[in-house]
């Protein structure tokens, strides 16, 4: 797309009115399953569900809506579809300051304007995003993209949670520059930091100014070397440090104008390696080389309700969880002889000392360095991601449509899930260890259309071990703990589960149903496959490991993961409480009913 032809977002934009749509609709259906909405579920006389919900409206009268409904389904989740009415009318509407206002009024939630707000940034980044997306539709077929595009474009934003392109703090300018489905490359913005200001976390033996060389070349860092010497600055002094543009430009010139002032901090201008955005926004993919490693950087922007800044606490922990993992996957026989888990390892960063960090400026400093998923590849592999299995065509088909005909979906799924279940699910029960492994973190290995492997990502940010019950565990003490004003503002309990039944919660709800649940819906809704017979399959290659893995039959049954209910956080509502404490609701196990002692 052309940087200078800016999409607008308004009523006359024929986008709107589906990001508007869906965007409500997604808050509905996230709040309604998580119990945070008043209204009931009636059966019509065609066989067809309505969901009817109750409000106030801003003159203090009641008000009710209406939205069409699938029958409850996979976890007892009740799908919705199409516009949401006005019930007394009849009448569409998209309005999503008075809808959400009209539903969320009964509740008196205490941050429901900055959420209300979210909602209609999401509708309006939504349109901009849409439209792009059906230009680059015209294009080459997706499964034919190169992976860097195949991340930047294939991605309708989180399936669940209702903020899904909220981007606070983007203008729809910033949105369509650095918003990875307008796929526009940039450069980086390079600044030198005081050594007595930064702390360097490494894997061991790496140095920091030769990892940079071999990232981007010795002749660019030497180039900026002497951009410091010309400032009239020892280079020996300092270390480069690279920015997004956008965290440049609308905030470390200002919050850090006292060192930009003195000389703790030095501006070096663009560098010259170009790279594109991935689906988390602040990490990027270089263009010059596939096989350097991947780039995340703070942005101070929120979506999905949460900041994306970048903890000092995961800079630190990024190598020492690396070398960890690295160590407990390349001991396990049956992760090496059975598997294919590539780990993408963080073996380089930089952030604040601790001396140096501030509450007002957290985390809006720093850069980790993540191994590029095509550099794990072996011959006749491809790497795809997992958000883009759920992606739609122009033709209302999965874009995965063309490997579901060359194989047969039943085929295909069989593959998926034998590829994404044994991994995770091992390092829980044999090592408790838990990764955070939704969509986009995990990456699909594909050999000739047909699943693999999976690459996990994010390490420092998506690691959960059982406490008393994991491999290696005194490594772990060494981890570096979120500060307390961090760990208020997300409601973490931090790394450590005190629980089995926690942490099989915890793995089924992000592996099963923020990821997997939402493909199998997609498979049944445009090709037929129904959500029982994916469940069913799942349940099959759960029980085909079991059986591979005798030694531990014990911690099948102290596991269990075919009970009947989980509890699953409340993962979009609890966003409107200043509680700094998780809440849960109960929902159904799609697994138990093919328990083995109930066939199936």
């Amino acid at each position: 797309m052309d940087s200078n032809k800016q999409i607008q977002a308004s009523s006359n934009n024929p986008f709107y009115a589906a990001a508007a749509e869906r965007t409500l609709r997604q808050f509905i259906d996230a709040f309604w399953f998580e119990g945070a909405l008043d209204g009931h579920l009636e059966r019509q006389t065609d066989g067809k569900n309505n969901l009817y919900l109750r409000g106030i409206n801003e003159q203090g009268k009641a008000i009710e809506y209406r939205i069409a409904a699938h029958a409850a389904s996979s976890f007892g989740r009740s799908r919705l579809h199409g516009p949401v009415y006005e019930a007394s009318s009849d009448m569409a509407t998209n309005d999503i300051a008075v809808v959400s206002g009209d539903l969320l009024r009964p509740h008196a939630a205490q941050n429901g304007p900055r959420f209300i707000n979210e909602l209609i940034h999401t509708a309006a980044k939504q349109a901009c995003s849409l439209q792009a997306q059906a230009m680059a539709a015209q294009g080459r077929a997706a499964l034919d993209l190169p992976y860097a595009w195949q991340e930047a474009q294939l991605g309708d934003g989180h399936l669940y949670h209702p903020c899904y392109r909220s981007r606070i703090g983007f203008n729809l300018a910033d949105h369509q520059r650095y918003g990875p489905e307008f796929a526009q490359a940039f450069g980086l913005v390079w600044l030198a930091l005081d050594m007595q200001l930064a702390d360097i976390h490494g894997l061991p033996g790496v140095d920091y100014t030769q990892f940079l060389q071999a990232e981007i070349g010795a002749a660019e860092v030497l180039r900026l070397q002497q951009a410091i010497t010309l400032s009239g600055r020892e280079e020996d002094n300092y270390y480069l440090l690279p920015a997004h543009p956008w965290q440049w430009e609308e905030n470390l010139q200002i919050q850090y104008a006292d060192w930009l002032a003195d000389g703790r901090l030095l501006y070096l201008g663009a560098g010259e390696t170009v790279w594109l955005a991935q689906q988390s926004i602040r990490s990027l993919t270089s263009l010059a080389s596939h096989d350097s490693h991947n780039l995340k950087l703070p942005l101070a922007i929120a979506n999905s309700s949460a900041d994306r800044i970048l903890s000092d606490h995961h800079v630190h922990n990024a190598p020492l969880i690396s070398q960890w993992l690295d160590k407990l996957c390349s001991e396990d026989i049956f992760l090496q002889q059975h598997c294919r888990l590539a780990v993408l390892a963080e073996p380089m960063g930089i952030t604040l000392a601790a001396a140096a960090s501030r509450q007002d400026r957290y985390g809006l400093l720093g850069a980790i360095w993540r191994q590029s998923p095509t550099s794990v590849l072996r011959q006749g592999e491809q790497i795809f991601p997992c958000t883009a299995l759920t992606t739609i065509d122009d033709q209302q088909q999965l874009n995965i449509f063309p490997w579901l005909q060359q194989h047969g979906t039943e085929v295909w799924v069989k593959a998926l899930l034998r590829a994404m279940l044994p991994p995770f699910i091992h390092l829980m029960l044999a090592h408790g260890v838990l990764l955070e492994a939704h969509a986009q973190n995990t990456l699909l290995i594909v050999r000739d259309g047909l699943p693999a492997g999976v690459a996990i990502r994010d390490l420092p940010g998506g690691l959960h071990y059982i406490a008393g019950q994991t491999t290696n565990e005194a490594h772990l003490q060494q981890l570096r703990q979120a500060p307390a004003h961090r760990n208020a503002a997300n409601a973490s309990n931090g790394f450590a589960m005190g629980t089995t039944d926690e942490a099989r919660d915890y793995l089924l709800e992000v592996l099963l149903f923020i990821h997997l649940s939402e493909l199998a819906h997609r498979l049944a809704l445009h090709h037929g496959f129904d959500e029982s017979r994916f469940w069913h399959l799942a349940a099959q290659i759960v029980l085909c490991y079991q059986e591979q893995v005798p030694q531990l039959s014990a911690s099948f049954q102290q596991f269990n993961l075919f009970v009947p209910e989980l509890q699953m956080e409340k993962l979009a509502s609890r966003r409107l409480s200043a509680a700094n404490a998780q809440a849960f609701h109960t929902v159904p196990n799609p697994l138990h009913q093919f328990t083995p002692s109930q066939g199936a």
